[in-house]
């Protein structure tokens, strides 16, 4: 909870950014609130309880008119963050990123789709011949994968692989391997490391330099 409370203030800060650019005095309100139509405005957390099997969970952003927009923050029932998404006109776009356990696993990108019109469209680049073509694809779809996604290993952060969309298609794909020691051998590699041998290296008294400031 208390990683919840750290994130939440963030957001809360940006909420009062927003209120001031919205000409709104920037005097701080309730979340969970509506606007003079009825629509979800500013600040709001939701709590989900465990539930058929899984675990309970808890998100927080912010709304504009009745439309996710920004970040968004998803975390698990220890409070551990589990996605950090963002939204424009009540869909994904832009950068996103997941976590295990509170460790990154994930960075991608997201295309919103035009909520407005029945279709979208959008350049597309041939990844063979770099003829480029127009796209046109129906909004329904809410949004798509675009751009880069890059892939750690949760454990330690190592890149295990990058992949390239373009409107929900992949166009590139690289693995990286990696070979995670044995815990046995890991151990004893680590205790043989210069900063875990004692007693500590100490240089002979005449070649130790002294700093003073």
């Amino acid at each position: 909870m208390r990683k919840y409370a750290f994130i939440l203030s963030f957001v809360l800060a940006a909420a009062g950014a927003y209120a001031q650019n919205a000409a709104v005095q920037p005097a701080a309100k309730p979340v969970n609130q509506f606007d003079a139509r009825g629509k979800r405005h500013g600040t709001w957390v939701f709590s989900q309880p465990a539930r058929m099997g899984e675990s309970s969970s808890s998100e927080f952003g912010l709304y504009e008119h009745g439309d996710k927009a920004g970040q968004w923050y998803k975390m698990d029932a220890d409070g551990d963050l589990v996605a950090i998404e963002t939204f424009k006109n009540n869909v994904l776009d832009g950068e996103a990123k997941y976590y295990d356990k509170g460790h990154l696993t994930c960075i991608g990108h997201y295309r919103g789709l035009n909520p407005s019109r029945a279709n979208d469209t959008f350049m597309v680049e041939d990844p063979v011949s770099g003829v480029q073509s127009l796209r046109v694809i129906p909004t329904e779809r809410g949004t798509m994968r675009h751009g880069s996604w890059v892939y750690y290993d949760a454990d330690n952060g190592a890149m295990t692989r990058e992949e390239d969309y373009q409107v929900d298609e992949l166009i590139y794909r690289k693995d990286y391997a990696f070979a995670k020691p044995d815990s046995a051998e890991a151990a004893k590699l680590d205790a043989k490391l210069p900063h875990n041998k004692k007693p500590y290296y100490q240089p002979a008294a005449a070649k130790r330099v002294s700093y003073v400031k």
